[in-house]
């Protein structure tokens, strides 16, 4: 599952600028009702949002105003009662909106030609979500037709579509090195751990000075340097953490001669989906030495301490409790869960997010006979 706030990119809107100063966005909106507040932000150090301005909606209309702190500056926009935020980047030309409330991935956005590459990549996507989705709804009738030459063709479709997504956005990473759209774009990818880290960083390197400097190019800067940390071949980082009974407990504590660090959480999906495999490879080879500690992104300890005894994970579990804001995640680079790191008894990294039966084989491949 996916976690960092740039995630967020790819069901919102964006524009770019290029000059300090100011510019006017004017905006559109159904079923609002006067003097609703609209509050503008950008996004500060740490991704977090910084107040600039409070306007108000008058007869299905608001506009502002705001000067740029960066090029290609990204703000956000929070309307009362719209469940979804609106990101975007202001261009030095004005910016019209059309908003709809129900639906903002349906809204139109126009001014500036970051935005023209913004709408491109957001259209395509969510071409490629929408025959993703169709593909999968396919694999599950056929699966409950027992239709397995269906199923299989629907999984090479599946696969295929997958290959092509990758390459898109590959192709807007490094063909458009002057915008924030190409560092949105690889920031996607690395959230979906589509690439190994030296591509990562070579795509990064060839970006301009100015989307480098930009808040969303540091952030990357920095994750790329949290994950050179986690690199196949790297030492892991020790960490301790709290226990369910309250103990703190090390790494080192509970390495063996192979250890798997699971980050995971009561409340991720594809993680409780993976436990069953991951458990039937813990008791098939912990007699010779394979170990597992859980660290849990959860945020209460009972929903953490359920799933653990409802999935039989009778392993080491360590967590603070602290969501997304869990140190030991922050601290190994997790930004999607569930993510694996797989370390030999000198603590050093062999293989990483290992799922289904190629965890297995590479246990199998180093404990087994």
């Amino acid at each position: 599952m996916k976690n960092i706030i740039f995630s967020l990119f790819v069901t919102i809107f964006l524009i770019s600028c290029n000059q300090q100063k100011e510019a006017g966005f004017t905006a559109t909106i159904d079923g609002v009702a006067d003097n609703t507040n609209v509050y503008v932000s950008k996004l500060g150090k740490n991704n977090q949002p910084v107040p600039l301005d409070t306007v108000q909606v008058v007869q299905g209309n608001f506009s502002f105003n705001m000067p740029q702190d960066e090029p290609q500056q990204i703000n956000m926009i929070k309307i009362d009662g719209v469940a979804s935020n609106i990101f975007f980047v202001y261009e030095n030309e004005p910016i019209t909106a059309t908003l709809y409330k129900d639906s903002l991935r349906s809204s139109v956005i126009t001014g500036g030609e970051h935005n023209k590459l913004l709408m491109s990549y957001m259209d395509t996507l969510k071409s490629n979500a929408m025959k993703m989705r169709d593909i999968q709804l396919d694999m599950r009738a056929a699966m409950s037709e027992q239709d397995r030459e269906m199923y299989m063709n629907l999984r090479d479709e599946q696969k295929d579509l997958e290959e092509k997504d990758l390459e898109f956005r590959k192709k807007v990473a490094t063909e458009n090195k002057n915008s924030i759209i190409a560092a949105l774009s690889l920031s996607d990818l690395m959230g979906a751990k589509k690439l190994p880290n030296n591509e990562i960083k070579a795509i990064y390197d060839s970006f301009s000075d100015e989307v480098k400097d930009h808040t969303l190019g540091r952030l990357i800067n920095e994750n790329i340097a949290k994950m050179s940390k986690t690199d196949i071949g790297a030492k892991a980082m020790s960490f301790e953490a709290p226990t369910p009974g309250g103990d703190m407990l090390s790494l080192e504590e509970a390495m063996g001669k192979l250890t798997l660090i699971d980050f995971w959480a009561s409340w991720c999906k594809p993680c409780r989906m993976e436990n069953p495999n991951v458990v039937s490879v813990y008791n098939d080879y912990k007699d010779k030495g394979f170990n597992i500690i859980s660290v849990s992104l959860d945020k209460t300890k009972s929903s953490w301490e359920k799933a653990i005894a409802d999935d039989n994970m009778d392993w080491y579990h360590v967590s603070n409790l602290k969501y997304w804001s869990e140190p030991i995640a922050l601290e190994w680079g997790v930004r999607s869960i569930p993510a694996t790191f797989l370390i030999d008894e000198e603590g050093v990294i062999v293989a990483k997010n290992l799922r289904g039966a190629a965890l297995r084989q590479k246990v199998n491949e180093i404990l087994g006979e």
